[in-house]
């Protein structure tokens, strides 16, 4: 079926999520939308309209890395959960994350010259200041998104594919990611709008609902082909072993992932994402697209469906040039 409507014609309903106070005072809003599907895709719970359309952005990266394991790249490499854990990452750029990037690259016959995933300065201070020091200026490997372009050059070795312009969208590797993750989200390849993401790869834009329905099928198995069903269970065990390889220190995802049964990823412009092993999945957009308005978000919504998360993940307090805390970010309910 193809998409028909304008896309342009009409913003998704959305809602208050998260309130920034300083004082007494309301100061900003940020607004939404979030569901909860079951691996069926029906909505368990919503706020604003689940239907409207999101770029997912690197929330989909476990679906990207699908044909590292169903090409036999991984098993043809020896591939560790750690390597496995790396390509499903926005990492932190900590030297775990470049050890595993580099290994994975090494073990399929490649170098980091290879990687075309653009550079940026590392999320790690550590990294970022140990680069500024040397006077050496950020490269691809130091992109969050380096793992995830390592296993897809991975696939292309394996099976004897161009590295050249693996990023393309009508590259076989990217017609083939878009197929999987149209089969795993339970949408037709053509309900699947593309554009291009941040690292040079196409992003994908579904209903949020469908985002939330893969999550619920990525941490159960379930209405998913036996295959696919087989792909994903290696990808999620090595998320669920090795959450600091995912995204890094005080990152809602790692943090839910060492604290709780759940597999999680975040996204930019306020996408996240979460799987439960009870039957569910979840998926919320931050309308202005600010991530401070993510963990007030989505802490609330978890705990409604049972997450009992750790204590003190829900305290987000906004401070002065001093230090101080002058504020705090809210769920919009409390």
């Amino acid at each position: 079926m193809t998409v028909e409507k304008d896309l342009n014609a009409a913003l998704p309903e959305d809602a208050p999520l998260a309130l920034a106070r300083r004082g007494a005072v309301v100061e900003s809003i940020h607004r939404g939308r979030a569901v909860v599907c079951d691996p069926a895709g029906t909505v368990l719970d919503a706020v604003g309209d689940p239907s409207g359309y999101v770029y997912v952005r690197s929330s989909v990266k476990p679906f990207q890395a699908l044909p590292l394991v169903l090409s036999g790249a991984a098993d043809a490499f020896g591939l560790t959960t750690e390597e496995l854990a790396i390509v499903c990452a926005s990492h932190d750029a900590e030297e775990q994350h470049l050890a595993a990037v580099r290994s994975l690259l090494e073990k399929a016959g490649l170098s980091e010259e290879h990687l075309q995933s653009g550079p940026h300065r590392p999320r790690s201070a550590a990294t970022a200041a140990k680069l500024a020091r040397s006077g050496e200026a950020p490269r691809p490997i130091h992109g969050n998104c380096s793992g995830k372009h390592a296993g897809m050059l991975a696939v292309c070795a394996h099976r004897g594919w161009s590295l050249r312009d693996y990023r393309q969208p009508d590259h076989p590797l990217q017609r083939w990611v878009l197929e999987l993750v149209a089969e795993v989200c339970g949408l037709e390849v053509d309900e699947v709008l593309l554009g291009g993401d941040g690292c040079g790869v196409p992003s994908f834009a579904m209903p949020l609902a469908s985002l939330a329905t893969c999550f619920a099928r990525f941490a159960t198995g379930e209405e998913l082909p036996r295959e696919v069903g087989g792909a994903c269970e290696p990808l999620r065990r090595a998320m669920r072993e090795h959450p600091g390889m995912i995204a890094g220190p005080r990152r809602l995802d790692t943090q839910l992932m060492e604290g709780t049964n759940l597999v999680a990823k975040r996204g930019a412009e306020g996408i996240f994402a979460a799987g439960s092993p009870e039957g569910w999945g979840m998926a919320l957009k931050v309308s202005d697209g600010a991530a401070r308005g993510v963990r007030p978000a989505v802490l609330p919504l978890l705990a409604r469906h049972g997450v009992a998360y750790p204590e003190g993940l829900e305290t987000y307090e906004l401070r002065d040039l001093h230090g101080e805390a002058v504020g705090e970010m809210v769920p919009a309910g409390g």
